[in-house]
């Protein structure tokens, strides 16, 4: 099971971004590996990660049946495995920080 760190461009979602911004950041930078459209993975000691890129409305609602054709999006789950320890809590955290500074976003706090 997992528990999710949203991280959103503001708190009306009404900034985006192009999903190439996202793809080039994750797969470039942080070397995650794309495994769809705004589905991508990485290990991290031991624990498998995966970041999703969604397109949410303006109270951060979400429904989609599929991520392909999606050119913009407005949030980033990044899905945490529900038993770790503490270093690895922290090495997500820190993702969350880099990836929120990096597009000048927020990590949801509620």
């Amino acid at each position: 099971m997992y528990d999710f760190i949203s991280i959103c461009s503001d708190r009306l979602y009404s900034k985006k971004i192009r999903t190439n911004q996202l793809d080039e950041y994750l797969v470039t930078i942080l070397q995650f590996t794309k495994k769809r459209n705004l589905i991508y993975f990485k290990e991290i000691d031991g624990a498998v990660i995966r970041i999703n890129g969604i397109p949410a409305n303006s109270q951060g609602n979400y429904a989609f049946y599929s991520l392909d054709g999606i050119e913009e999006i407005n949030l980033i789950e990044i899905a945490v495995p529900w038993c770790i320890n503490d270093v690895l809590e922290q090495k997500i955290t820190d993702l969350a920080n880099a990836i929120a500074k990096n597009f000048s976003w927020m990590i949801d706090e509620s």
